[in-house]
């Protein structure tokens, strides 16, 4: 049907089910591949289709497909392997980042990965090359056990400026509070001074982001936008047909809206994905905090984190938490980490060359 298909964030259309797999592929790619014409009828096996990938944004899949599960094990042998006449490479793995500042990436990545846990790294990439082709550089060897690594993250693979002219105060910031009620009153006057004070507009400049799973994350979006209102502050529930509807409901919805002129969309993480905001707020850390060895967890806020254009401004109740701990020591060490390698505690499979 087609001469060419381009698949944007094709992490989130991996399952992991092997009932919802077509003969051991994934079904989607494999349909994909299905509907597109040959390049030429000589090469039935070329075709042209380009999809990306950062697994460290998916929310549902945990480990990385090889091109054998997506298209076969005769197909998918060769499909990433190798270049195209005239030198096309058959995967490309992009280093650099234009959006999040490198302080944010770089943290995302960090607390993502559980790279300063007590308990050894969580999961993440662990050999020196793919560290490189993401953007960073590599001080030490993971083949030895227990070898003190050095990663860090050189500037020129961070595009974003922000971190090189914006001096008053850091851009990133992490508070803990002793019940919700104060971390929501904190959050509703801090909305207010970027609206009255620093002039930021509602929509697309400030985007408040609440973690956790579908129920902790549904109550807490609706306590987060009853104090919004509550303050004078216009919220926007994304699907909602306009401000301050805290429950949208079927058919009076629209599921491409996001953002509401004059209001502050409050977001769970699956629909915050996709977007972007200058000013960023994720609340609710401590859902994450009381259950960190959970990756899919780590993962919303590995893509709350990377919806900042500036800044951010993570809070969540006090606890007896070692995640905060970790939280902070990564905050701490900037664009550089330095830890003692054992293997992730998770594996994520084999890693894919594209982003």
């Amino acid at each position: 049907m087609f001469d060419a298909i381009l698949i944007d964030e094709g992490m989130d259309l991996v399952v992991d089910s092997d009932e919802i797999k077509f003969e051991g592929k994934q079904p989607i790619f494999w349909l994909a591949w299905q509907t597109l014409r040959p390049v030429t009828p000589e090469k039935q096996e070329q075709r042209r289709l380009i999809w990306t990938y950062d697994m460290a944004q998916s929310l549902d899949a945990l480990k990385v497909p090889t091109a054998k599960e997506l298209f076969g094990q005769e197909l998918g042998t060769s499909m990433l392997k190798g270049q195209y006449p005239g030198g096309i490479k058959k995967s490309e793995v992009m280093s650099r980042c234009y959006r999040t500042p490198g302080p944010i990436l770089t943290m995302a990545h960090g607390i993502g990965m559980g790279l300063l846990r007590k308990e050894g790294m969580l999961t993440g990439l662990t050999t020196k090359k793919e560290w490189q082709d993401i953007g960073y550089e590599v001080t030490g060897d993971f083949r030895k056990i227990g070898q003190v690594l050095v990663i860090s993250r050189p500037s020129e693979n961070s595009c974003n400026p922000i971190s090189s002219i914006w001096t008053e105060s850091p851009l990133i910031k992490f508070e803990t509070y002793k019940n919700r009620e104060e971390e929501l009153k904190v959050l509703a006057n801090q909305v207010k001074a970027n609206l009255e004070y620093d002039l930021l507009k509602p929509s697309h400049d400030i985007l408040v982001i609440v973690l956790g799973n579908s129920q902790d994350a549904q109550i807490l979006e609706q306590k987060v936008a009853k104090t919004l209102i509550s303050h004078n502050v216009e919220i926007f529930i994304p699907s909602a047909l306009e401000s301050n509807i805290l429950n949208p409901i079927f058919p009076n919805t629209n599921a491409n809206n996001f953002w509401y002129e004059g209001a502050v969309t409050v977001s769970r993480i699956h629909r915050a994905k996709g977007n972007e905001a200058n000013m960023v707020y994720i609340v609710g850390l401590d859902n994450i905090a009381s259950n960190e060895s959970d990756i899919k967890l780590r993962n919303q806020l590995f893509v709350a984190l990377t919806r900042s254009r500036a800044w951010v401004n993570l809070s969540g109740v006090d606890g007896n938490h070692p995640f905060y701990e970790e939280l902070r020591k990564v905050m701490e060490s900037g664009n550089s980490f330095q830890f003692e390698y054992y293997p992730p505690k998770v594996d994520i499979g084999e890693t894919i060359d594209i982003r």
